[in-house]
């Protein structure tokens, strides 16, 4: 991985970074990331969620600018591995009462979630699937908030418990809940219905939840960062995993179509 980036609008898949911004704010977090790798170091004992917190959005940055998905999967390893690192840290040093949030509270169910569910799915790494999952759900309390489209995502790969009538969690997260029936769709033609129907309402259901991601890019300064890009690699994952048709889904800013592309030649590749 480089420590510089050199913003090339023709290789940008959203079309929307300002050259000054990604440039700088790139560099600003590589920065920021080496001395909170430091910083960790020197507590040995404390989980590394603050490295988690800062790779999942260099991931979403680079592959907004338009790195290599090769990359994007080195990227993604490295947050495996330290998601991980938190797991296994918090089990020997934790008490149960240490609450430990590595994607956040469940309440908040932001899109990192399903997000990084999509890319597991996606790069087809069952093992990564296994520790994001411990990781969601650190103390693998079934009465633990979860989003049931979440769980049913999981499912989709892993023999994941959950019900799916399950009510969503109030404050517009029912915004999901296309998501959840794609998945749970017996045809082709019902999921890919429900998809756009989720892919639609995407954006605006991000912000009814608070995504402070959301209108990002309308306002990019590299003092306060801001916008890595808007993706819903959840989508893809379906799309990918139930052999659809995506064409239709492809009319959406952030549906990651090069993914679900890359994804399709690796497994031909290996047929």
């Amino acid at each position: 991985m480089t420590n510089q980036i050199k913003y090339d609008h023709n290789k940008d898949r959203q079309g929307l970074f300002d050259r000054d911004f990604l440039e700088q704010s790139y560099k600003n977090n590589l920065m920021l990331l080496n001395v909170t790798f430091q910083c960790e170091k020197n507590y040995p004992t404390e989980p590394p969620t603050n490295v988690v917190d800062q790779l999942y959005p260099l991931l979403l940055t680079e592959y907004t600018a338009g790195f290599p998905i090769e990359d994007i999967k080195k990227r993604m390893e490295q947050i495996v591995y330290y998601c991980k690192q938190c797991l296994d840290i918090h089990r020997q040093y934790g008490q149960k009462e240490d609450i430990m949030f590595i994607w956040g509270p469940e309440e908040w169910a932001g899109e990192e979630q399903p997000n990084i569910i999509g890319l597991c799915l996606l790069f087809e790494r069952m093992d990564w699937l296994e520790t994001i999952k411990d990781s969601l759900n650190p103390y693998n309390d079934d009465e633990m908030y979860y989003d049931p489209s979440f769980r049913a995502l999981i499912n989709m790969a892993l023999p994941t418990k959950f019900d799916p009538s399950a009510k969503f969690a109030k404050g517009g997260h029912n915004f999901r809940k296309p998501l959840l029936q794609a998945i749970m769709a017996e045809s082709k033609e019902e999921s890919l219905k429900y998809l756009n129907a989720y892919l639609s309402g995407w954006y605006e259901g991000n912000r009814k939840i608070g995504n402070l991601l959301i209108d990002t890019h309308l306002n990019q300064d590299p003092e306060y960062g801001g916008y890595i890009g808007y993706w819903s690699f959840e989508s893809a994952a379906v799309a990918y995993l139930k052999d659809l048709d995506d064409t239709s889904l492809r009319q959406y800013l952030y549906y990651p179509k090069d993914m679900v592309d890359w994804a399709r030649e690796q497994k031909l590749k290996h047929e």
